[in-house]
């Protein structure tokens, strides 16, 4: 394990590209770190998923547009980086660096004077994604643009600044950019993106805490973006004991937006209830809170990865996405569903997404509603979904 302890020293110290090809992990100390306690269906997989992850890269570098980009759209070429970049990692080599290298290049030319990072429309979604990215190098010389991020999407939260009270619907929620509506899918990327920042600025900073009472006081701390946060939240889940909006049910689960509904998601339903799970759990509740407990429980009600449940194949791909960073998060390697049959959702997942995969690396939708048409970002979901799938196997 030295190996993967001497990875993470590398990526803080901030030499991350120089050393690329030396920190990632090989075929065969990847094999080697897993091998020794797994199974032969165990290894099975891990091969398969592996290969695939080979596939895709492989599709990706030679997807990039010669200005480094994916589409030409930095919040696509955001998520591809950050598929390649998140834990763990599987091989890559120096066209890999290179490749991430051009993209994080182009990324950097959408930087604003106002700290977002976007091209025209979408800022704030578009911000929080090129933010992940930059966090996800662990490069000191981008302390400033991630700094300028954070601040840009707290700016951005809706709150008294824009005359919105407490008691409102939209209070403490994160929309698009350049509307007034919240929703929960833009809330909870920004709430990553928040928190991936303030993980970052932590370990650059270097804090070490004096003693125990410190570290106690500062895990009770919750910035007031949080706390806000924590408020909208409440208002997209179907708990009633919660939620005391008159259009609240009691499910457990979560909505996509609070106040204005559309017919196709204003009820609870799997990419929301996964995200809904996952923002609670970074905003620090605890998971034997009952905000958790509910949608834990709906969650396993309603356990599938033969579509989005309650969505069809509307963004599903985006779900599988959401459910992995969810579970990995929750620490549930086991879901027992409602007829008590249990699940191995990592295997689950990796068995489901290596037979999705086309033959030429990538993955896409047959419904391409919300973008699922294209193939670069699809198969950036589908990464991502797999590298936090496989971190517990």
């Amino acid at each position: 394990m030295k190996k993967n302890t001497s990875t993470i020293v590398m990526l803080l110290s901030g030499l991350w590209f120089l050393c690329f090809p030396l920190i990632c992990f090989s075929e065969n100390n990847f094999l080697a770190i897993k091998t020794q306690e797994a199974s032969p269906a165990d290894l099975s997989l891990l091969k398969e998923t592996k290969h695939a992850l080979k596939m895709a890269y492989t599709y990706l570098i030679k997807s990039q547009l010669p200005n480094g980009s994916w589409k030409d759209d930095p919040a696509i070429t955001a998520l591809v980086l950050y598929s390649f970049m998140v834990q763990p990692l599987y091989n890559p080599d120096e066209n890999s660096a290179r490749a991430i290298k051009k993209g994080i290049d182009y990324v950097e030319t959408f930087v604003q004077p106002d700290g977002g990072i976007y091209r025209k429309g979408y800022r704030n979604y578009v911000t929080a994604v090129c933010l992940m990215a930059f966090t996800e190098t662990g490069l000191e010389k981008y302390h400033q643009i991630i700094s300028d991020a954070k601040n840009f999407l707290i700016q951005f939260q809706l709150d008294e600044g824009e005359d919105i009270s407490s008691d409102h619907p939209f209070y403490g929620g994160i929309g698009y950019g350049g509307d007034d509506r919240p929703d929960l899918s833009n809330t909870q990327l920004a709430l990553e993106a928040i928190k991936s920042a303030e993980d970052y600025e932590y370990r650059l900073n270097q804090i070490i805490p004096a003693d125990i009472d410190q570290i106690e006081r500062e895990e009770k701390e919750l910035g007031l973006h949080w706390e806000k946060a924590l408020l909208f939240l409440s208002r997209c889940q179907n708990v009633t004991s919660v939620n005391t909006m008159p259009y609240a049910a009691d499910d457990g689960g979560f909505i996509y937006e609070t106040g204005t509904y559309k017919k196709d998601r204003s009820h609870s339903y799997g990419s929301m209830t996964y995200a809904g799970v996952k923002s609670l759990l970074y905003a620090r509740v605890k998971t034997d809170d009952i905000r958790v407990q509910r949608a834990v429980s709906w969650i396993k009600n309603h356990y599938t990865l033969e579509e989005n449940p309650g969505f069809g194949t509307v963004s599903l791909y985006y779900y599988y996405m959401t459910t992995a960073k969810c579970l990995d998060v929750l620490g549930q390697d086991v879901l027992v569903d409602n007829k008590g049959v249990n699940h191995s959702w990592r295997e689950d997942m990796l068995k489901k997404l290596v037979s999705l995969q086309k033959e030429d690396g990538y993955w896409v939708n047959d419904n391409g509603r919300y973008w699922e048409n294209i193939k670069d970002l699809v198969t950036a979901y589908a990464v991502i979904a797999i590298k936090f799938s496989a971190k517990g196997l």
